[in-house]
């Protein structure tokens, strides 16, 4: 099987993604900065082969490319709010970085790179729903601009050396090992207010509807989509269901077995206020669907959140 490096491979995408491939029977490489111990590895740690370094450091990229056919480049650090906070930031750690490893991984003879970007904000708001890889990408934000940067310098350099890529276009994914106290994942911040007895906050009337997917239809998308040989090389990957944030607190009430009154407040930030995405592409050439309803992944999401003090 191909060896494969997930680079944030101990994060909440890049965790599970990583128990799919081990599963699947791949040769296995997280590269990460362990900043918060190998918890999320727990299940697999002694199937996988484990880096410890810094995302920013030349030396340590090119030791961890060293070998491997695929590369899944899950290293973000930022989040839409940081972004928008400081986008120069988010330029000189995201798309410079991106760019260095694209470098770095035809230096390194590298196949191919799996890279997750964001169904949520590349295209911006929609001018039909749901929207499709071919609408058109006008993202509202920092965070939104830095990921499609990047998928246009895997474009260029897939024109101008041969590197091979696969883009994931994730809507909105959520479960278990997500950041409860993040500024990124409504869904376990949510539970986690409710679980210690807070009120939920929504920005807005609680109408913005999003499209959310559980983490592991995600992980199992993004192998599936590297298993099928098509024309595409970038896939939208969803529920293809929109679902606004009042409606998300009425599922979260049915799960918990408790009342919930959220607290409201005024939304001054630019959002798009609906957005939820047409997944057939993936359905009809990769073969793939979501599996996990939203009130089972939120079943999942509040036994693990209720699974540590």
């Amino acid at each position: 099987m191909a060896r494969c490096l997930i680079l944030g491979g101990n994060g909440f995408i890049g965790s599970h993604l990583a128990e799919g491939l081990v599963k699947k029977g791949y040769d296995v490489r997280v590269f990460d900065s362990f900043q918060t111990g190998m918890t999320n590895l727990e299940t697999i740690k002694g199937k996988i082969e484990i880096i410890k370094g810094d995302f920013l450091n030349h030396a340590d990229v090119l030791e961890a490319l060293k070998g491997m056919d695929y590369i899944f480049h899950y290293i973000s650090t930022t989040a839409p709010a940081t972004a928008i906070k400081d986008p120069i930031y988010d330029v000189q750690t995201n798309v410079v970085g991106a760019v260095r490893l694209l470098q770095l991984a035809v230096a390194s003879k590298v196949k191919r790179v799996i890279f997750p970007s964001s169904g949520g904000t590349v295209y911006g708001e929609p001018t039909s729903l749901p929207v499709h890889e071919t609408h058109a990408l006008n993202p509202m934000d920092p965070y939104g601009i830095s990921k499609l940067a990047i998928e246009k310098y895997l474009s260029y350099f897939n024109r101008a050396y041969g590197l091979d890529y696969l883009i994931l276009r994730y809507s909105n994914p959520y479960g278990e090992r997500q950041n409860p106290h993040g500024q990124q994942g409504v869904i376990p911040v949510f539970l986690n207010r409710i679980k210690m007895g807070e009120r939920p906050l929504i920005y807005g009337d609680g109408s913005m509807e999003r499209d959310y997917i559980y983490v592991g239809d995600a992980a199992e998308a993004t192998i599936a989509a590297l298993e099928k040989q098509t024309a595409y090389k970038i896939f939208n990957v969803g529920s293809g269901a929109g679902t606004s944030l009042n409606q998300l607190v009425g599922i979260m009430s049915g799960v918990t077995g408790k009342k919930i009154e959220p607290a409201y407040a005024p939304d001054t930030a630019v959002r798009v206020q609906k957005i939820l995405l047409d997944v057939s592409r993936m359905r009809d050439e990769v073969g793939w669907k979501p599996i996990t309803s939203l009130q089972e992944g939120i079943e999942r999401t509040w036994r693990w959140i209720n699974s540590f003090s």
